[in-house]
């Protein structure tokens, strides 16, 4: 290798020793000299623009009755400030101390204020601060959807229900024969109706397995598979064509349609057929109606007793659905009955079922009857939800747990976290 000289030596070790030496107290010298440099030019400043005035405002003040070292102390304090001291933070560490220090102080700000809330008060307006609080923040959500207004229902009594029904007569604990029948035939009727329509909404969402099952059995149905269950459907549906293909021949097929080149041009003899035969096709059309209107004529006095027929029934169509609307609000102020198209938010309230007293019970005492665990607790709940205080319960279904499900994942993906280390940058960017 090379033989380094005694001068590269000597150059490499003062780098070295330069590295290592502590320049700080340079540094406040250097920086004591430009604030005293700033003061002296400052009173300067001053003194030449005193000088041609007669009087002059001292806001400064004399130093008469301090002694010297408190002048001397006040003056050196004016020359040489009290520095912050050095914590080692960068500038970005130092404005998030500051933020928090200002969203502390909003937080406290909130505290003292009144804790009264109106609900259909307008939003309050944000300042910057805050704004900058709530962009810099650490958890992004989506902006929650407030009321603008009061809803137009917020007076209005949905529902004449009583807060009170009545129990039936045949409910009592020991009830004549007569009643106890009622009360058993009316919730017989009421079961029977429950039944009707569940069968014709499953009737509705599975018309295929209905029709094989009126057709077939419901055992015969539950042990096929898909395939074979549109297979005998198709056989229902299409004896003709499931015949012919179980006995070997098959369907005729139509005759395939001629596709015309539509790109070929057409010449000017065949457009001119064309044209002559619509316009021999609209004078014809053109005719046939003026012959079914000079018919028609005859048949005027006909067209006004339809219409005079169809008046009438308007009119009595009319008067059963007033007679039926004025029915429905009688029997809602009397009884509680709710009308089934009556919809509180998502779901529509159902009365529950009547309860048949056990007779043979009630003949053996009090004590021997069953009691239903929170019968009123659940009594008071269903006149709340029967007179639209409160919307109803949802049905237990497996619709409505799939909809709770996603309405909670949709919940969970709207509210997005942001890394402390990225939140600089995407202030940056914003």
């Amino acid at each position: 290798p090379p033989r380094q000289t005694r001068g590269a030596m000597g150059k490499q070790m003062r780098r070295k020793t330069w590295r290592k030496n502590n320049i700080q107290d340079v540094e406040e010298a250097v920086e004591d000299e430009r604030n005293m440099t700033k003061l002296k030019r400052k009173a300067q400043g001053k003194k030449k623009s005193d000088a041609g005035q007669l009087f002059v405002e001292d806001t400064e003040g004399t130093g008469a009755g301090l002694s010297r070292a408190d002048k001397r102390a006040l003056a050196r304090s004016k020359i040489f400030p009290e520095k912050a001291p050095r914590l080692g933070i960068s500038a970005c560490e130092e404005a998030k101390v500051e933020r928090a220090g200002r969203a502390a102080s909003l937080q406290k700000k909130r505290l003292a204020e009144p804790e009264v809330y109106d609900l259909w008060a307008a939003p309050p307006q944000l300042t910057a601060i805050e704004k900058e609080e709530l962009e810099v923040s650490l958890v992004r959500r989506t902006p929650m959807a407030r009321p603008t207004r009061a809803p137009k229902t917020l007076h209005q009594k949905v529902s004449a229900a009583p807060a009170v029904l009545l129990a039936h007569e045949g409910q009592s604990m020991n009830p004549a024969s007569g009643a106890f029948e009622d009360l058993a035939c009316l919730a017989a009727a009421r079961q029977i109706d429950k039944e009707k329509e569940e069968e014709a909404l499953k009737r509705q969402s599975r018309p295929v397995t209905s029709e094989l099952t009126d057709a077939l059995g419901a055992d015969a149905v539950a042990k096929m598979t898909e395939e074979e269950k549109i297979k005998a459907y198709w056989a229902l549906a299409c004896p003709g064509a499931a015949a012919a293909e179980a006995a070997g021949t098959p369907e005729e097929e139509p005759p395939a349609i001629k596709r015309v080149d539509g790109t070929k041009q057409k010449s000017q003899a065949r457009r001119n057929r064309e044209k002559k035969r619509k316009v021999i096709g609209h004078k014809l059309s053109r005719k046939e109606q003026q012959k079914r209107l000079v018919k028609s004529v005859g048949d005027v006095g006909a067209i006004l007793k339809e219409m005079n027929e169809r008046e009438e029934w308007l009119k009595k169509r009319q008067e059963y659905r007033k007679q039926m609307r004025q029915q429905r609000a009688e029997a809602e102020a009397k009884y509680g009955v709710v009308p089934k198209t009556r919809r509180l938010g998502r779901t529509t309230f159902a009365e529950d079922d009547l309860l048949v007293p056990d007779a043979e019970a009630a003949a053996k005492g009090l004590r021997s009857m069953p009691l239903h665990s929170g019968a009123a607790v659940k009594d008071r709940l269903w006149s709340i939800m029967r007179r639209g205080m409160v919307t109803a319960l949802p049905e237990n279904t497996g619709a409505e747990v799939v909809r709770r499900t996603m309405q909670v994942k949709r919940k969970k993906r709207s509210t997005k976290f942001l890394s402390p280390l990225l939140r600089d940058n995407a202030v940056r960017k914003a």
